[in-house]
């Protein structure tokens, strides 16, 4: 075996986790979910597990005492956050082993982690938990891949792949941004306008289900929308005189899922892509002696990118031709920082000494 049959192997198991479809599923009765889709996700992480094997194998032995404890914790962190594809990496065989040993031991938890999934779960949270372990393989193998392909001098195969999900995940974030400023973007309501309010959110998430990429969306997300959308209906034919203080409750919760939702800047594929463009950005804005006083076209066509990101952000996005090119100055700086290597491991331990519902 040599490092062309280890690309050829990532290529694979990366193909066989594409090849299932979760949502196939969502139709489908419950007993399918156990005896198909469980059964297929477990098998197809455990051949990614075993290709990781097979490359640490290859660049020489699994990291043993104290090199493995260090690589243990690493693992354990991302394992709330994900692997972060190329970001994490380190340089040389040293980057391809601790990814892969990473990459090991995060899909042994999802392995772990499926065996313990009962048959009584409602079915959305199955197939949720079966959709993430699938991505969780597929950008690992991605990960790994990249550091090879940097210390081997050999072209990356899984490339398309990668700029397919972040194309993905730049819609989804879009779609998720529009969504919240359509419902939210007119500021707290009130109880005088709740009524409309709660309506308008109603054709809010009627437009979001209709568009092209809601299909797209994890399973979780859907469910959370639906459900919404549900009791929303209910609400408003149900309270054709008013009940203002349900109705303001019920506004909460709309803000509260539409907020939730742009958790999808977590991604790995977002942050790193991000960071690049903010990078770009602020570099040809303020860091050259003939700065452009308006927004070239080719960078606000990559500024478009950032949109979903950040709320001051998206407001120069929007109209980026009435604004000074100053004005973006502090928006990039905040968005650089927040996306720093050192902000994000600030941020993950305090996730770990004080974890929030929204983090676990």
């Amino acid at each position: 075996m040599d490092v062309r049959d280890l690309q050829r192997s990532l290529l694979r198991v990366v193909h066989r986790a594409r090849g299932i479809d979760v949502r196939h599923y969502e139709w489908r009765e419950q007993s399918s979910l156990q005896h198909e889709l469980l059964p297929a996700v477990t098998e197809a992480l455990s051949d990614a597990i075993n290709v990781f094997k097979q490359i640490l194998e290859y660049y020489g032995s699994p990291p043993q005492d104290d090199v493995a404890g260090a690589a243990s914790e690493r693992a354990v962190a991302s394992l709330n956050r994900g692997i972060d594809l190329a970001i994490e990496a380190g340089d040389g065989t040293q980057g391809i082993t601790d990814l892969s040993f990473m990459a090991r031991l995060e899909l042994d938890r999802e392995v772990e982690g499926l065996a313990k999934i009962k048959s009584s779960r409602e079915a959305w949270i199955i197939i949720s938990e079966c959709g993430r372990a699938c991505n969780r393989l597929i950008t690992s193998a991605i990960a790994v891949e990249n550091a090879i392909c940097a210390s081997e001098g050999l072209s990356r195969i899984l490339t398309h792949l990668y700029q397919g999900e972040l194309h993905r995940s730049l819609q989804v974030r879009r779609a998720y941004a529009v969504f919240r400023q359509t419902i939210v973007g007119g500021g707290p309501s009130t109880a005088e306008n709740v009524r409309e309010r709660l309506r308008g959110a109603v054709i809010g998430i009627a437009q979001l289900a209709g568009s092209d990429i809601y299909r797209d969306l994890r399973a979780s997300d859907r469910k959370r929308i639906e459900s919404l959308q549900s009791r929303l209906i209910e609400w408003l034919d149900g309270n054709q005189d008013g009940d203002a203080v349900a109705g303001l409750r019920l506004w909460q919760d709309v803000t509260n899922i539409s907020e939730l939702l742009l958790e999808v800047n977590k991604r790995a594929e977002l942050r790193e892509h991000d960071q690049a463009v903010a990078v770009m950005a602020y570099a040809r804005l303020f860091h050259t002696d003939d700065a452009p006083t308006s927004i070239p076209p080719d960078l606000e066509i990559r500024l478009h990118s950032l949109f979903g990101r950040d709320e001051e952000l998206d407001r120069l996005i929007a109209d980026p031709g009435s604004h000074s090119i100053e004005e973006w100055r502090t928006p990039l700086e905040r968005l650089l920082e927040s996306l720093s290597p050192a902000r994000q491991e600030t941020d993950q331990s305090q996730r770990t000494e004080d974890p929030s519902p929204s983090s676990r």
